[in-house]
């Protein structure tokens, strides 16, 4: 038995145990997850993981903490097959009495799933629930679904990256006997084709098209705001991700005008990015990159 504080100095070595392919460790995408759990641990802000204690039991690491405030934490980390990992934090705030002198009751959870592909891409879905009883009687509850998904190349690229959010909604029994797989029920399908993948709210995907480049579409129908068209990467740091530029991550979008790129340029691009596997991954996507222009007054992508 190890603490938090070893599990997430040692998460890779954790990982291998709990029996995750050696071929997941091919994908520079298998770091980025592991970071993106390590930071779902960091969140909970446990004041000494040194003494909080994880259980090794049923091929799965798990452990609960409660912190002096009354706010109460659980995760699990697993690999339920060998090409997946799997993790999971539960939240549930400290009750307390609202302005109308009823108890106020509140969870939240986070589920990670992170997939190898028979050709060696990673995707990574993140799924969250929140639900709440405000304003609600004693058998029914508020609740609130979002989800990401993140494709990456076998170079450990981020080709595609999709968001849906749901409106809330009531959602009927007791409150405490509303568990993980309830709360996650709209989400897991979001990507499924399933009745209620196309209910949302808000969706954003975006797809590699060039080094410094991605096709979007954005849809808001709650404010009925639509955009489809091509848009800039963020360039400071590594293009390894789907970050957009920050002048034209706002709606409604300003007019977009992308020229081509010299050969030095491409090459300074390439050279922020410190995984050398990355960097081959990202080149793949400056081919043409000297040629190409888009403008979205002439729309001539």
């Amino acid at each position: 038995m190890c603490s938090v504080v070893e599990l997430r100095e040692n998460i890779v070595d954790s990982v291998i145990d709990l029996g995750v392919s050696l071929d997941f460790l091919e994908n520079p995408a298998f770091v980025a997850t592991l970071s993106e759990i390590d930071t779902l641990i960091g969140k909970m802000n446990i004041e000494d993981a040194g003494v909080v204690l994880v259980d090794e039991s049923n091929d799965t690491l798990s452990f609960k903490y409660t912190n002096g405030a009354g706010d109460k934490f659980s995760f699990e980390l697993s690999c339920p097959e060998e090409n997946v990992i799997k993790a999971v934090k539960v939240e549930e705030p400290h009750t307390y009495v609202g302005d109308e002198g009823k108890v106020v009751r509140k969870k939240n959870v986070v589920e990670h799933v992170a997939t190898l592909g028979s050709h060696g891409e990673v995707t990574v879905v993140v799924n969250t629930g929140a639900i709440d009883n405000v304003g609600c009687d004693n058998h029914h509850y508020n609740m609130t679904n979002t989800v990401e998904r993140k494709v990456y190349t076998k170079r450990g690229v981020m080709y595609e990256r999709e968001n849906k959010s749901y409106a809330a909604r009531k959602g009927e029994g007791y409150f405490h006997r509303v568990g993980v797989n309830e709360m996650l029920l709209l989400a897991r399908q979001a990507f499924d084709y399933a009745p209620w993948s196309d209910i949302y709210n808000r969706r954003t995907l975006l797809r590699r098209e060039m080094l410094d480049t991605a096709r979007l579409v954005f849809e808001d129908r709650a404010k009925e705001n639509n955009y489809y068209g091509v848009v800039p990467l963020h360039k400071e740091n590594s293009l390894r991700d789907l970050c957009i530029a920050k002048d034209y991550n706002v709606f409604p979008m300003i007019d977009v005008e992308i020229e081509p790129l010299s050969e030095e340029e491409i090459e300074e691009l390439l050279a922020k990015e410190v995984c050398d596997k990355v960097a081959e991954g990202l080149g793949y996507f400056a081919q043409g990159r000297t040629s190409y222009r888009y403008s979205s007054v002439e729309n001539e992508a």
